[in-house]
């Protein structure tokens, strides 16, 4: 990657040589004809259009080429595990994009989220990629921050920002540390389609403004409609264009083809507000969602402010801070004294560039989580209304008569953002990384202590895994989940009597305790207790009928203690559940081995293996039930076939080995 990093820095001092290279070429305003003129002080005014546009070209490949390391990244396991590595087999399936419109995020129907664009965006990475790995989800998020920052170009122009102003503080935005986990972290995807969308329907409702044709119109409202199905903030865009439509509108009568668009955007938001309650009808009522969740999120305002304009402590999952909040306040105190003291910009401007950063920041403001107070990507929209208030502070000499101390002061801000991103964005490598880092800036975010648990318990480092989940419950002491999954830690470690202690605890506090009772019960059935075991099967299956892991738990008891006619009666009800639960074939099928039926076992495995090609022990198992039917040939077949998947396979090895003496003593 070190050659990635060069190359960018030769796009920067490639722009610096341009600075002071180039030949002033300082773009007229177009006044619009026919009663349409728009006074030189108002922001919207059109720039004529070059052939090739040098700049736009540099605003889109720079943000790409910082990022392009990331494309090696792996999955953090911060929800992009949940969203993404879950339903791999949802997103392979191309027909699943209309399936999409009715799920939540994840995909499970029992979360308020609801980004179905996000969704069919994760679908076609599935097809151009064709496998699950994470690289074509990163490069998606990197071509559309280029795509991004080509756009945000392009609308500061519009706004009347000198090109080379324009072109510097779109870069600055779009490599800004603030906004590394928008790009680094895949599932915030969301964000950048929004944004995306967002801007080219400003952009679209600026140049109907301008000449009135009624395409411009259509294709802010369809650019609208993708931004709304891409994040729930685009249902307060139209707030945006009204307060710009009465504010710089130099004809504000509403015409036929406008109240057509206004009752095009209400049928885009009922159908939208439909297909998200159809989405979410499932949604967890625990969660904290409307104005408690406003007034608890508040002192997201000034921190926000704080990490844009002074951006030295970005945290993968960041906390507020007193520090932070001062800094905020204190922006925010200039930010008033900016908006008073300056009087040769009109206030309107400022009042709607403000607006935009209030109005747009209010939706994610509506979801509190209960373990985070908030993500730094959800700020990289309602941002870009602070980014054109300070341009708007700007002198345009600086930037258009040829002096270029100026410029060199803002080129050195974009350097030095450019390298802090570039570095930290190699938090986002690995799981690991990804939580010693939000641990090191937030020692006190036990959702991370949490996760980083997780990951130590599936990689078998359970007591590292206890020690995080030690940690956790010192933040956090009534969180059910860690106690359930530390006990499966203790009980790796052979402390069966401490992972009863956390099953209990676990149990007294879920509200849905039916985890918890599935793994009590079977660390109950490893130390023989089969009753206590089945007692708490029958739990977990009175606390959530519908689920088949209790009902292949229960089975394997039953199983254990021969009682093989209610071990085949819960195996079955596992396949009515789930028909492609390939366990639940190679479990039956066992069982009737145990009775004698190996003919009936031998279709339970060979069930087993059509769903399941790789199942290892599903070979050797019809292996045994071939050999007991003195099918010797075809038990060994089953023995190779067990052992190319898994070459330490004891069964197998040991059938092959009698059945191969057995074929010896025969002569065959």
């Amino acid at each position: 990657m070190n050659f990635q990093f060069i190359v960018v820095y030769f796009l920067a001092y490639f722009l610096v040589f341009q600075f002071i290279n180039m030949k002033q070429n300082i773009r007229k305003p177009q006044l619009q004809q026919k009663n349409k003129t728009i006074a030189k002080n108002k922001f919207t005014i059109p720039a004529k259009k070059n052939k090739f546009d040098l700049f736009l070209v540099i605003s889109v490949c720079f943000p790409i080429l910082l990022y392009l390391q990331t494309a090696g990244f792996k999955f953090t396991y911060f929800d992009d595990d949940r969203i993404i590595i879950n339903n791999i087999p949802f997103l392979s399936h191309l027909g699943n994009v209309f399936p999409a419109f009715l799920t939540d995020a994840f995909m499970l129907k029992m979360s308020s989220f609801y980004r179905p664009l996000q969704t069919v965006s994760y679908i076609v990475d599935m097809q151009l990629s064709g496998t699950g790995s994470a690289w074509m989800f990163h490069v998606s998020n990197i071509l559309l921050l280029g795509l991004i920052s080509g756009l945000l170009f392009l609308l500061l122009k519009r706004f009347s920002i000198p090109p080379r102003l324009a072109l510097l503080a779109a870069l600055i935005y779009c490599v800004h540390p603030l906004f590394i986990s928008s790009v680094a972290w895949i599932p915030a995807r969301g964000d950048l389609l929004l944004t995306l969308f967002s801007l080219l329907s400003f952009m679209f409702f600026i140049e109907f403004l301008q000449n009135r044709k009624l395409l411009f119109l259509l294709l802010n409202w369809l650019a609208f409609t993708i931004a709304l199905f891409c994040k729930e903030t685009a249902a307060f865009l139209p707030f945006i264009f009204i307060i710009y439509y009465f504010t710089y509108s130099t004809n504000k009568r509403l015409e036929k083809k406008q109240l057509f668009i206004i009752l095009l955007y209400a049928v885009s938001g009922l159908c939208w507000y439909w297909l998200r309650s159809k989405a979410t009808s499932g949604a967890n009522q625990n969660e904290i969602l409307g104005l408690g969740a406003m007034l608890s999120n508040l002192r997201t305002f000034p921190e926000s402010l704080a990490q844009f304009f002074l951006p030295v402590d970005i945290a993968p999952i960041p906390s507020f801070s007193v520090f932070k909040t001062f800094i905020g306040l204190l922006v925010i105190a200039l930010l008033v004294y900016f908006f008073f003291r300056n009087k040769a910009k009109l206030k309107k401007e400022k009042i709607f560039c403000l607006s935009w950063f209030l109005i747009l920041m209010l939706p994610p403001m509506l979801f509190k989580h209960p373990l985070i107070d908030y993500l730094d990507h959800r700020f990289f929209l309602p941002l870009i209304g602070i980014l054109l208030f300070v341009l708007f502070l700007f002198p345009k000499k600086w930037f258009v008569k040829g002096d270029i101390k100026q410029a060199w002061l803002v080129i050195a801000v974009l350097v030095l953002l450019s390298s802090f991103t570039f570095i930290k964005s190699d938090t986002y490598s690995n799981t690991l990384t990804f939580y010693d880092s939000a641990i090191s800036h937030n020692s006190n975010c036990a959702l991370a202590y949490y996760n980083r648990a997780n990951l130590k318990n599936n990689n078998g480092d359970f007591k590292g895994a206890i020690i995080d989940f030690d940690k956790t419950l010192a933040i956090c002491p009534d969180y059910s989940d860690v106690y359930n999954n530390r006990a499966y830690a203790k009980a790796n470690l052979g402390d069966k009597q401490g992972a009863l202690a956390d099953f209990d605890k676990a149990i007294a506090i879920s509200p849905t305790p039916y985890m918890c009772y599935c793994g009590r019960g079977n660390v109950k059935k490893t130390m023989n207790d089969i009753k206590g075991a089945i007692s708490d099967f029958n739990k977990a299956i009175s606390v959530n009928p519908n689920e088949g892991e209790a009902y292949n738990d229960r089975g394997v008891a039953n199983y254990t203690s021969n009682n093989y006619k209610d071990a085949i009666a819960d195996f079955n009800k596992v396949i009515s559940i789930d028909p492609k639960n390939a366990d639940a074939y190679n479990s039956k099928g066992l069982v009737m081995g145990m009775m004698g039926n190996y003919k009936e076992a031998i279709i339970n495995f060979d069930k087993a293996i059509e769903i399941n090609p790789q199942f290892a022990k599903a070979y050797s198992n019809r292996a045994l039930a071939k050999h007991s039917l003195n099918d010797l040939n075809g038990a060994l077949e089953d023995c190779e076939s067990a052992l190319q998947i898994n070459p330490n396979d004891k069964r197998a090895l040991n059938i092959q080995a009698v059945t191969r003496q057995e074929l010896q003593k025969e002569g065959r």
